[in-house]
């Protein structure tokens, strides 16, 4: 009980120190200096040396400028060139892989008659006993595969060509100028004032 007591008067005590104590320092207030102007010493006057030197500066900035300029056109040109390649390519790899499955789709077929023409013909050879008629399961087989390739020709030929591979175009790679370095005026020894 002691104890409980003996916390609740600390509790107190800190309560009170910290709303009273904030209340009076609440109402200190300072006095902040108003700034005062100060006299700024006038420029250094600048060598001949120095002022070739910021003028080479002045044209080189202005011919980096115009670089920059066109830098900026070159870069948006290729950038323009070089997404025209890449549609391009993709319209190219779109038709291309087309045309490639019909290809082999007509050769699929045309194979496929070529492998039921030899079956036909194994068949009719086996069961074939004069020569006559072993002659004639050739000349059926050599019928067969002859009207196929005419068809698998005529099928290719309607295809038509693959087309051609679009060119990357030959455009160089902008490079960003370099931009010139300020000169800075040489330091001078400057007297304090009294």
């Amino acid at each position: 009980m002691i104890n409980k007591a003996i916390k609740t008067a600390a509790a107190v005590v800190a309560s009170a120190a910290l709303v009273f104590g904030g209340v009076t320092t609440s109402f200190a207030t300072e006095a902040t200096p108003a700034p005062t102007p100060t006299s700024s010493a006038p420029a250094p006057k600048l060598t001949k040396e120095e002022r070739a030197a910021l003028k080479a500066y002045r044209e080189a900035l202005g011919k980096f400028r115009e670089a920059m300029t066109k830098f900026s056109a070159d870069k948006a040109a290729f950038r323009d060139a070089m997404g025209s390649y890449q549609t391009a390519m993709k319209e190219w790899a779109t038709t291309n892989a087309t045309q490639i499955a019909a290809v082999r789709a007509v050769q699929t077929t045309f194979r496929q008659a070529v492998s039921a023409a030899g079956e036909v013909r194994k068949t009719a050879l086996a069961a074939a006993t004069t020569a006559a008629e072993r002659q004639a399961a050739r000349d059926a087989f050599n019928a067969t595969v002859a009207s196929a390739r005419a068809t698998m020709n005529a099928a290719l030929a309607a295809i038509g060509p693959l087309p051609a591979k679009p060119v990357k175009p030959e455009l160089p790679k902008p490079v960003r100028p370099t931009k010139p370095v300020k000169p800075t005026p040489a330091p001078t020894a400057t007297v304090p004032a009294p």
